[in-house]
């Protein structure tokens, strides 16, 4: 038996696999870009180019509801990135199947903000276009 043998028959491999660094910073760039569009909505106005989308009856119902999916999708990433950082520092059981459904979580969040592009709930309207609604109608 040689040494490498030796060696690779006793390490034993616990916890995930490591995600790759790109990966990490990629699902955090993308929850940080969603909350800072969920903010410019927000504070955006009537005159804003998210105003001018959701008003646009040309525009397909998924785009114009983008705005209302932004801060669930950003929560969702967010979570991926914890997610995938942990991996790196994996390897404890209890804490591993922590992570195992924050992930599942995740899912859930991320239904949220499909489900908003469909069908914005009224509570995530900005006071703003609530009124420019109802002067609309």
């Amino acid at each position: 038996m040689s040494l490498g043998s030796a060696v690779t028959d006793t390490v034993e491999a616990v916890g995930y696999p490591h995600a790759p660094v790109w990966a990490v910073l990629a699902a955090a760039l993308l929850a940080v870009l969603g909350i800072v569009n969920h903010v410019r909505f927000v504070r955006g106005g009537p005159g804003s180019t998210w105003a001018a989308r959701y008003f646009d009856a040309d525009t397909p119902k998924e785009l114009r509801n983008l705005a209302f999916a932004q801060l669930p999708g950003a929560v969702m990433f967010a979570m991926w990135a914890v997610m995938l950082a942990y991996t790196r520092v994996s390897g404890q059981e209890t804490w591993d199947a922590i992570m195992g459904l924050f992930l599942f979580a995740s899912f859930v969040v991320g239904g949220v903000a499909v489900k908003r592009l469909y069908r914005p709930p009224r509570r995530a309207k900005p006071r703003w276009l609530l009124e420019e609604e109802r002067q609309a109608s």
